[in-house]
């Protein structure tokens, strides 16, 4: 009470005075610009300029309040940027599946800041940077991504991956793709890029560890599976060879190709991976496994190029080796392969008369260039010049049938 009191006294005495001074002098204000001139009161400007004043002070505060977050004001301003920024967002996927680069990278990355969710285009502007050939920018939208979603981390790793493998970098993009595999060890895609990284680095073993998981989530179908194993372990086989040369322990090698040829149980199933396999453990000295895996094989399923294999072995007993061999004859007698096979087991024992008869079989069904040269070479041996002689003109014209016949100088002319 007495506060308000005070203020009273107060604005009576500044009045009472301001009056007075009004009365005693007026006072004069000339405002001129052009040919418009204002004429007032001192008293009459001071109020005025008291008036306008105030009206901006209230203006400053309703534009402050309008745009503050939240208002209706602010709410409709940003709004029409939101949209302008999704429509760009969408024009800008759209000229990424057109495969206009640089027009996408422009409109996704000009809307991102004006988006609810800036990590789609900082992603397809990466995905967009990557195919023009700017492995940095692709980073750095990369990096704007994991900082507008730092939640989104595999989206954005998964990302990078494939941006990776499109660049090239093989060994980047499969350190990528093992963390990935970490976090999610069964999705799909991630899978399927593994198989072409490992492809491309040509690590063998690391794809066919990765052989069992595939088969179980059905990653690729049966042909492709096996094409895959097929290819591995081919490769795996002739980087061996290459340390075998460098002086390897043939012991560890086999152990390895053994572990490996039990894991991928679908390449027993294949004739040209037995012949395969059953080489490898001749190529390393493992003959006597060797021996038992043809044995087994051909008991199971007859393949008359792995009988040749059989054949091909230095057998510890080869009268046991033969009386197999000869065992299958009854069930193959008409397998040139198999008759071939008989009789290089009967040379292994000096069974020359056997061998000879086994080799001439194995031709009468089938003229074979080994089989000729393995009996050409026994009866040369054996003093039977003329016949060798006979046995190689006649497999010259068995291999030249289709050469023009043309004359040829006669004994009796030449000795006239």
């Amino acid at each position: 009470m007495r506060r308000l009191f005070l203020i009273i006294v107060s604005v009576l005495i500044v009045g009472g005075t301001l009056g007075i001074l009004m009365k005693q002098d007026t006072g004069y204000v000339l405002l001129a610009y052009g040919n418009i001139t204002l004429e007032t009161s001192i008293w009459v400007f001071s109020a005025f300029i008291l008036v306008l004043l105030f009206v901006l002070s209230w203006v400053k505060r309703i534009l402050f309040a309008s745009l503050k977050p939240g208002s209706s004001l602010a709410k409709l301003t940003g709004n029409l940027h939101q949209k302008r920024a999704s429509r760009n967002t969408i024009r800008g996927l759209l000229e990424l599946v057109g495969g206009n680069w640089s027009k996408a990278e422009k409109l996704l990355t000009k809307s991102a800041s004006n988006v609810p969710y800036p990590l789609i285009n900082h992603i397809a502007a990466a995905y967009a940077a990557s195919e023009q050939d700017n492995n940095e920018r692709s980073k750095t939208l990369l990096r704007e991504a994991h900082r507008s979603s730092p939640e989104a981390e595999f989206a954005i790793s998964f990302a990078q991956s494939q941006i990776q493998m499109r660049q090239g970098h093989f060994e980047s993009a499969l350190a990528t793709l093992l963390r990935l595999h970490k976090i999610q060890p069964k999705h799909r895609q991630v899978l399927k890029m593994l198989v072409q990284a490992y492809s491309h680095l040509e690590d063998w073993q690391a794809l066919l560890n990765l052989t069992p998981l595939l088969k179980k989530e059905g990653i690729l179908n049966d042909s492709n599976m096996l094409d895959l194993e097929k290819k591995a372990f081919n490769a795996l086989l002739e980087h061996f060879s290459h340390k075998s040369l460098q002086g390897h322990s043939h012991s560890d090698i086999l152990k390895t190709i053994d572990t490996v040829w039990q894991k991928l149980d679908g390449l027993e199933d294949d004739e040209n991976m037995r012949i395969t396999y059953a080489k490898a453990m001749l190529e390393f000295g493992d003959e006597s496994k060797a021996e038992s895996f043809i044995r087994k094989c051909l008991n199971k399923l007859w393949s008359d190029q792995l009988v040749l294999v059989y054949g091909q072995i230095e057998h510890k007993n080869a009268k046991k080796a033969l009386q197999q061999a000869e065992s299958w004859l009854s069930k193959h007698k008409d397998s040139a392969e198999l008759l071939l096979t008989c009789g290089r087991l009967s040379q292994m024992l000096q069974l020359w008369g056997k061998a000879r008869d086994y080799y001439q079989s194995s031709i009468d069904l089938q003229p074979k260039p080994e089989a000729i040269s393995d009996l050409g070479r026994l009866l040369n041996a054996l003093g039977d010049n003329e016949a060798s002689q006979a046995l190689f003109l006649a497999s010259l014209n068995a291999q030249n049938k289709q050469i023009q016949e043309l004359p040829l100088p006669s004994l009796l002319s030449k000795s006239s």
